[in-house]
């Protein structure tokens, strides 16, 4: 269910900046369109649920909190949890976007995520550090050097 609130919220994200325009390119509609199928889904399901109306309100902003994801996962879950019909469509719309993004190769992400296609590097030089937030990542200092072995 994290997933399809991720898309529902990126959806109202999308949606906010794009002010009304029709999307660009023929890969954002068919994202667009699945992501706008797994919203109704859920609006649907959960109607005026205080959890969507706080998404709705702050995608306004550029990002819905985590708080208030966590209370949308919450209902949709509740919402799934009693309605296996409504589960089972939301699972297949979720199937369907990722399908679509996946083979036009368009990424998408929500929240703190950033989508990135193709390689990444990442240097840091002159005593400076960088990382990437990738679920658990430990970053440290090696081990000092001990004396030389003989």
């Amino acid at each position: 269910m994290e997933i399809a609130v991720g898309y529902v919220c990126a959806y109202l994200v999308r949606k906010a900046r794009r002010a009304g325009q029709q999307a660009d390119t023929e890969v954002d509609r068919v994202v667009d369109a699945g992501m706008e199928r797994v919203h109704d889904l859920v609006s649907g399901a959960i109607g005026e649920d205080r959890a969507l109306q706080l998404a709705e309100e702050q995608a306004q902003t550029g990002d819905v909190s985590e708080r208030t994801r966590r209370r949308l996962t919450d209902a949709v879950d509740e919402a799934a949890e009693q309605d296996t019909a409504f589960a089972d469509a939301l699972r297949k719309a979720v199937e369907q976007v990722q399908e679509a993004a996946k083979a036009s190769g368009a990424m998408v992400a929500s929240g703190d995520g950033i989508a990135i296609g193709g390689s990444t590097t990442i240097t840091a030089e002159g005593g400076s550090a960088a990382a990437v937030r990738m679920g658990d990542v430990t970053l440290g200092n090696p081990p000092v050097p001990g004396p030389p072995q003989t």
